[in-house]
């Protein structure tokens, strides 16, 4: 999904014009770059977490030359699912492992699948 998907989605559920569905999305966001820009962990009860992790420099090899470089240090935001986004997104694995654990259940006729010859 697009910004724009997401934002047409958000004006249509919250029955507001795109402009400010862009507004409430935007200043989301600046709130959640805001806050892990000082370090601190944006926690989204159901959704997930945010925070910074940091990297020490170290030195890499390039894996087509296999040059030696030097990395600096770095910070990466990162993102770690809820249980409840977990669990919704896992929920149609649930269905398909049960449904393979019933065809395996099934008992078959091994010429079930054998074509007659006409």
């Amino acid at each position: 999904m697009t910004r724009a998907q997401l934002v047409n989605k958000l004006s249509l559920k919250m029955n507001v014009s795109r402009k400010e569905a862009d507004l409430y999305l935007t200043s989301f966001l600046d709130s959640i770059m805001e806050t892990l820009d000082k370090d601190e962990r944006v926690v989204v009860q159901g959704f997930g977490s945010f925070k910074v992790n940091e990297y020490k420099a170290r030195v890499a090899k390039k894996p087509l030359t296999g040059e030696l470089i030097q990395l600096p240090a770095r910070r990466k935001p990162s993102f770690h699912a809820g249980k409840e986004l977990r669990e919704r997104v896992n929920e149609g694995m649930e269905l398909v492992n049960e449904a393979e654990a019933l065809i395996d259940r099934l008992s078959v006729p091994e010429n079930v699948f054998s074509v007659s010859a006409g």
